[in-house]
C-alpha cells in the first residue's frame, strides 16, 4: 500500500528503510529497453524530458503541492500513448493529466511546460477568469 505505517506497526520491525525512485539514467535505460524505436539522440531527449516532468510530479508530491505522483510505470504508459498519438503532450494529458485534481492540474501542466517549452490547455495561462 501506499499510506503511511503508523508509530506502533513500525515498532515491530527492527529495520526500517526508505526506497526512493531510480535515477533518470536508470529510469532511461528501462523505458528504452521497451521502446528500442527510441534508442537515438531525439528520441532519448523526449524521454528524459518525460522522465524529468515524473521527478518534478515526484518533487511536488513529497512537498505536499499535489496528490498524485508519477510511477516509472506512467512513464512508460506515456511513452506507449505518445507512439499512439504522436503527441506528447495530448499522450501526457490521457495518460497523467486526466487522472489529477482539477486543482493540481495548472499546477502539473507547469510541470509539463518547464520540460518540454510547450503550454497544455490545463495551463495557467490558458485559464479564463
Amino acid at each position: 500500500g501506499t499510506n503511511q505505517i503508523n508509530q506502533a506497526q513500525m515498532d515491530r520491525w527492527e529495520i526500517v528503510t526508505s526506497l526512493n525512485y531510480l535515477s533518470l539514467e536508470k529510469e532511461m535505460e528501462i523505458i528504452l529497453a521497451k521502446n528500442k524505436s527510441l534508442n537515438n539522440a531525439k528520441g532519448r531527449e523526449k524521454i528524459a524530458n518525460m522522465i524529468k516532468v515524473a521527478s518534478l510530479t515526484r518533487r511536488g508530491f513529497i512537498a505536499g503541492d499535489i496528490s498524485t505522483v508519477m510511477s516509472p510505470r506512467t512513464v512508460l504508459n506515456w511513452v506507449s500513448n505518445s507512439q499512439i498519438f504522436s503527441d506528447y503532450g495530448y499522450a501526457f494529458r490521457v495518460t497523467f493529466l486526466n487522472k489529477c485534481d482539477d486543482l493540481e492540474k495548472n499546477i502539473i501542466a507547469e510541470y509539463y511546460q518547464r520540460c518540454f517549452g510547450e503550454d497544455l490547455p490545463e495551463s495557467s495561462i490558458n485559464i479564463k477568469i
